[in-house]
């Protein structure tokens, strides 16, 4: 029998790629894309990592029966979700240790 509180599948690594949506599986989420735009306009990644909220697996049945519970989601799409959030968490620490020291810098050494 299967643990019910493990995922139905294994998942999969998430990919590093932007995809579209298509009939078969579903793109990537709002985190990849912010992610990219992010190198361009860098308080995306502070949007992406605290307030673009993962989109939970749902499940239906009673979690303390084992033969109850049944996954209505896709559980590889909160995985990525997390994934992508997780890689925004990162580049949005590292760009306030590089963004703000240059912008103190640059205001202090350009001449008045």
């Amino acid at each position: 029998m299967r643990d019910p509180r493990k995922p139905p599948k294994k998942l999969k690594d998430t990919e590093w790629g932007l995809r579209f949506a298509s009939e078969d599986e579903a793109g990537s989420p709002p985190h990849a894309w912010l992610f990219f735009i992010g190198f361009v306009l860098f308080p995306l990644w502070w949007v992406a990592a605290l307030c673009i909220p993962v989109p939970r697996t749902r499940t239906a049945g009673d979690a303390s029966l084992e033969k109850a519970v049944t996954v209505i989601d896709d559980p590889q799409i909160e995985h990525d979700a997390k994934s992508w959030r997780f890689r925004c968490r990162v580049v949005a620490v590292v760009s306030l240790l590089t963004y703000i020291p240059f912008i103190v810098l640059v205001a202090i050494f350009v001449p008045k």
